[in-house]
């Protein structure tokens, strides 16, 4: 968190100027995390964005925007609990 005090927010798009917004998934909450999670989709995205960034292209990277899906509901009602509660864990 210290090392973004002072960083401006980059806004999508700047006219002029090459825009790229990128995306990925985090992992579903209902299986046990491992390192092909990472690597496989959220360290690829962040790679990118940091090389957009150095290119000077106005990059915008967004993850994790949404934990909640079928496979987590479903574990939670497994378990006798919330998606929230799955999520939290």
């Amino acid at each position: 968190m210290g090392e973004d005090v002072g960083k401006k927010t980059p806004k999508l798009p700047i006219p002029g100027k090459r825009n790229i917004l990128i995306t990925s998934a985090l992992p579903y909450v209902n299986n046990v995390p491992h390192l092909g999670n990472i690597i496989g989709c959220v360290l690829s995205a962040d790679v990118f964005a940091r090389y957009c960034r150095l290119r000077g292209y106005n990059a915008i990277y967004i993850c994790g925007t949404d934990e909640y899906g079928t496979s987590a509901e479903t574990k939670a009602m497994e378990q006798n609990c919330t998606p929230k509660e799955i999520c939290d864990k």
